[in-house]
């Protein structure tokens, strides 16, 4: 399934309102407009905007199904991965590992003041985002993604931590979704 195809699921089925951190996916006419936003800046006309980040970052894709992520300060383009499907997966990813979320234990939470607890998530939270992304995702997600999310729920935190993953898994998986051909991704200034 193409990008736009899977997008245009997304947004039938109102997935496109589950929380993923840092990417906000952008309804088909905020697409547009964010796209025109910062076209006398940046040279964007091959790109589908589809998402921002909590910086206003933009997330797109090209007509290759490339996932790009575009840092609006710097003008830079990087590759993010593969295709749609891919880059909502690493996000999950991401999120395992305690990126972009402040994660604790169970106990540690409830010992939290309210005001403060609200700005963590347990483990009991995280699995069920875990298992609320699976449901949501997962028929987008290839066999293989799918069990390494499931393995992540049965599993829970590793010892001594507060994520499902290490730093070093997280690159390791990341790698596998990168677009390494440098060359797709140019200076969008």
């Amino acid at each position: 399934m193409g990008n736009v195809e899977l997008y245009n699921t997304l947004i039938k089925n109102g997935y496109t309102e589950v929380w993923l951190p840092e990417m906000e996916f952008l309804s088909p006419d905020q697409m547009e407009y964010r796209k025109q936003l910062w076209s006398d800046t940046l040279h964007m006309d091959d790109l589908t905007v589809f998402a921002i980040d909590g910086y206003g970052n933009l997330f797109a894709w090209k007509d290759n199904d490339c996932v790009v992520f575009i840092d609006i300060g710097s003008g830079k383009c990087e590759d993010f991965s593969l295709s749609l499907a891919d880059a909502i997966y690493r996000r999950i990813i991401e999120f395992s590992n305690g990126d972009y979320v402040e994660m604790c234990s169970n106990k540690e939470k409830a010992e939290l003041d309210p005001d403060d607890a609200e700005y963590y998530t347990s483990e009991d939270d995280a699995v069920e985002l875990l298992k609320q992304y699976l449901k949501t995702f997962g028929a987008f997600f290839t066999k293989e993604q799918r069990n390494y999310i499931e393995l992540l729920i049965q599993q829970g935190f590793l010892p001594d931590t507060n994520a499902f993953i290490t730093e070093e898994e997280l690159m390791r998986t990341i790698r596998d979704l990168i677009n390494t051909d440098n060359s797709k991704c140019l200076d969008l200034k």
